[in-house]
């Protein structure tokens, strides 16, 4: 089997992940020391947050699910932490394959879905992609993270989330899935070093707790306000976004599928 993800250092190398289901990582990695499951809230809360390659797989994604979500009983958090001192590319389950059933069981009985992601980007360019098939909360994120002053631009290709097989879009009314890049994840700790140990201590930037703050606020929305579930492409040729979002020509998409 092959590799992809990312080390503790950041993202990997764009080829095939080296296990293609659950039960295949479970078969070989040990739970407490390569990687432990993290979760809090009700099963069936309205609104799932979750990280399937959290901890040093895609290092600042599940700290910045664990924020969103925060304390609210209505919100069910899940992360994959990936613990290994190297080598967490080989925890890497791609989203359309990612059946633990601790995160299916949170997903399934969601009326939606926020998945927290990390791809590589362009050098120092802060950026997130946004995607998935819950129009309503693709709109409310675009709009609260533009608002705080973030970038952000569409999720295309490979991690435009759109697939119904997608983790994030098991959810009744789908899901969103939040790709942000190297550049902004390590602008969420001090110094820009988002390594295990840095991450361990809790010590967070401004820009963490307002990127959280912004998402927060675009998951209450939609809890307040009931959206629609965008039609898959294979579906509909004409499905899309409902609110064009700005895009940058500095981006650089990853190359493997969520």
């Amino acid at each position: 089997m092959s590799r992809s993800g990312c080390d503790t250092e950041g993202e990997g190398r764009g080829v095939a992940d080296r296990y293609g289901s659950w039960a295949e990582l479970a078969a070989t990695e040990t739970e407490g020391v390569d990687y432990r499951i993290r979760s809090a809230g009700p099963v069936g809360a309205s609104t799932a947050v979750i990280a399937v390659h959290g901890g040093s797989i895609e290092a600042g994604s599940g700290e910045m699910a664990r924020e969103v979500a925060g304390a609210r009983t209505r919100t069910r958090y899940y992360e994959l932490d990936g613990m290994k001192s190297s080598g967490n590319a080989d925890l890497h389950i791609t989203s359309t394959r990612y059946d633990e059933p601790g995160a299916l069981a949170a997903v399934t009985a969601a009326r939606s879905c926020l998945s927290f992601h990390g791809y590589r980007g362009a050098a120092q360019v802060a950026m997130t992609a946004v995607g998935g098939l819950d129009a309503a909360l693709v709109a409310h994120v675009v709009h609260e993270l533009t608002a705080a002053g973030f970038a952000v631009t569409t999720a295309a290709g490979r991690i435009a989330g759109t697939h119904p097989a997608n983790i994030c879009n098991r959810a009744s009314g789908g899901g969103v899935q939040v790709e942000m890049s190297e550049a902004l994840r390590r602008s969420f700790f001090p110094g820009g070093d988002f390594s295990r140990a840095v991450r361990e201590t809790g010590a967070r930037t401004e820009t963490f707790r307002r990127y959280a703050a912004a998402v927060r606020a675009a998951r209450v929305r939609r809890e307040l306000v009931p959206g629609r579930r965008l039609p898959h492409p294979a579906d509909s040729p004409a499905c899309g976004l409902s609110t064009p979002m700005p895009t940058s020509t500095n981006r650089t998409m990853p190359s493997r599928t969520r």
